[in-house]
């Protein structure tokens, strides 16, 4: 029993001296509130940029490879043989 009195005296101890005695919930004050809300912020608005910033690069370099591509089809196109003086060419078939 002793050991247990004791447990519950060292307990009691500990909760009087880091604890709220008043029963009321602890509130932080709003100071750092504050700070963090602004932190989150503009940690919100760099990665924003950062997106939007990765997906423009993303977005020119699709458009740069399609034009690329477009370019070599259409000079592949006109060096076949016959393809400009009516062959097959898909310009033609429009009939």
């Amino acid at each position: 029993m002793n050991g247990s009195q004791g447990g519950a005296a060292a307990w009691a101890a500990w909760l009087s001296s880091c604890c709220n005695q008043s029963r009321e919930p602890l509130e932080p004050p709003e100071g750092p509130r504050v700070v963090q809300a602004a932190v989150l912020g503009v940690l919100s608005l760099l990665v924003l940029c950062g997106v939007l910033f990765l997906g423009g690069g993303l977005l020119l370099r699709a458009q740069g490879l399609t034009a690329l591509l477009a370019r070599e089809q259409r000079a592949s196109h006109e060096a076949e043989p016959g393809g400009a003086s009516g062959g097959d060419s898909e310009d033609d078939n429009d009939n």
